[in-house]
């Protein structure tokens, strides 16, 4: 749910295209728009790429500092090496272009989103308070950078396909681990038997991305508290957004 949260630089002269990238096996998703009525389980929506080396987390993670730091487009190769600690010729192992690590910091938050929502057990307690820690998990105790990566990837995502593409992918994770801890939320006594599950989907990825785009852009931004606000207006609206009043919401 940050989910991280739809735009990222298209990587032009440093490489492979992300189509390219993606071809050679390095899926993306990082947020978009589109909620798809149905959704698969979320074991069979997710195919996990291997499991990052120890190296490849280290230059995701300087990439993720860089790119906060000076944008996707102005951030080279050269400065991602620098951030990691390493020679631009050992960077190029393992990443071929800045398109192909933007792939792999995308596919490594899809994963551990994908992770997180199916980690969801009735039996951990009730499913809305395990989907409020994961929620805060991702909107509020990732660092701000995080925030600051997602708007530009948003900005890009509203000219580039494969930016699009890359957050509608991400979107259908995180709604397919939504739709189906409201369905085990419903089956638990958690919400209303009758929420309009496609509306308060639709709602809470606005409220979501809302609050990262503030995060991201206010200096002065109350981060505790603008959570628990977010989250309790979520609850509010599962309990009055429902079938029988749609379009009647007060």
């Amino acid at each position: 749910m940050a989910f991280v949260h739809r735009g990222a630089p298209s990587g032009r002269g440093d490489g492979p295209t992300l189509t390219q990238a993606r071809r050679e096996g390095m899926r993306m998703n990082i947020h978009s728009h589109a909620l798809r009525p149905r959704v698969p389980p979320i074991a069979t929506a997710i195919a996990p790429e291997r499991t990052p080396s120890e190296r490849q987390t280290r230059i995701l993670d300087a990439a993720e500092r860089v790119f906060a730091r000076a944008g996707f487009h102005a951030a080279t190769m050269q400065d991602v090496a620098a951030e990691a600690g390493m020679s631009p010729g050992n960077l190029y192992r393992y990443f071929a272009s800045k398109d192909a690590i933007i792939a792999g910091m995308a596919e490594r938050d899809r994963h551990q989103i994908a992770a997180d929502f199916a980690a969801l057990e009735p039996g951990k307690g009730p499913l809305l308070d395990q989907l409020e820690a994961l929620g805060r998990r991702h909107l509020v105790q990732e660092p701000r950078e995080k925030a600051v990566i997602c708007l530009q990837i948003w900005a890009e995502a509203a000219r580039n396909p494969a930016m699009s593409q890359m957050c509608a992918a991400i979107d259908g994770t995180v709604a397919g681990g939504l739709a189906q801890a409201i369905a085990g939320a419903k089956a638990q006594g958690e919400l209303p038997a009758d929420l309009d599950d496609a509306r308060f989907l639709q709602a809470v990825f606005m409220m979501a991305d809302g609050f990262l785009c503030r995060r991201a852009t206010d200096p002065t931004f109350d981060t505790a508290m603008a959570a628990d606000t977010l989250f309790a207006a979520m609850r509010g609206l599962a309990r009055v957004l429902l079938r029988s009043d749609a379009g009647d919401v007060s």
